[in-house]
């Protein structure tokens, strides 16, 4: 009698081939400020995919801060937020309907949209110009990417972070699982310095291990089946 088995295939999902794998935009100029800085090679290649933009055609700015709204956006490009369903979301709210200091015409408003839509912890009171925290930046991200990779439960071996203590304790998972899943790094004293500033550099690294932790977990896999 012949028996057939079949593996599980893994789904591979639209964004992310969009994200990592082929071109959103045509190339554009190299970065001329990236020397010497950490996670270049990672840097280049959202850019060079239409995910990041400079603060000018050939200037990225790395050890610049990242405001609100500039994390807003690279969050939503890295993830594709705005090709997702959100079958919850009234579609007659706005950004501003959200944030109040979010103007509907800004180039970041339907970023904001949708990082909230899909389930980022923004406070209504954000200001789009201030800067983020390290803390804060994981926080947005780890939210939406559960939602964009449609994540199951996933159990973790909690890190040991030595300055735990700095976190805000609702943000401190977010943090956590990040690491776990090595999205994000601690320093050589089992730092994460949650309540910094987070560079353009440092958020651009992070957002690329998250895109591409997602990009590797839905790849399809393909298996023939095995006769017996």
């Amino acid at each position: 009698m012949m028996k057939k088995k079949f593996a599980a295939s893994l789904m591979s999902v639209s964004i992310l081939s969009a994200s990592l794998g082929g071109s959103l935009l045509a190339a554009a100029p190299a970065f001329k400020d990236l020397n010497g800085t950490d996670g270049q090679a990672k840097i280049e290649s959202l850019q060079q995919k239409g995910i990041l933009k400079g603060v000018s055609a050939n200037a990225f700015a790395p050890k610049a801060p990242v405001t609100q709204a500039q994390a807003m956006q690279f969050i939503s490009n890295g993830l594709g937020l705005s090709a997702l369903e959100y079958p919850d979301a009234d579609p007659k709210q706005t950004a501003h309907d959200l944030f109040p200091a979010v103007k509907n015409t800004a180039w970041y408003a339907e970023a904001f949209l949708d990082a909230a839509r899909s389930g980022a912890s923004i406070p209504g009171t954000v200001d789009p110009s201030a800067k983020i925290t390290r803390e804060d930046y994981v926080d947005y991200l780890i939210d939406s990417l559960k939602t964009a990779g449609n994540l199951p439960m996933i159990n973790i071996l909690v890190p040991e972070i030595a300055d735990q203590d700095q976190f805000d304790i609702e943000q401190l998972g977010s943090t956590q699982f990040a690491i776990a899943l090595e999205i994000v790094e601690l320093d050589a004293d089992k730092k994460f310095h949650p309540q910094d500033e987070i560079t353009r550099a440092e958020a651009a690294v992070i957002l690329y291990n998250a895109v591409d932790y997602l990009n590797q977990l839905k790849q399809p896999v393909h298996i023939l089946p095995i006769e017996e």
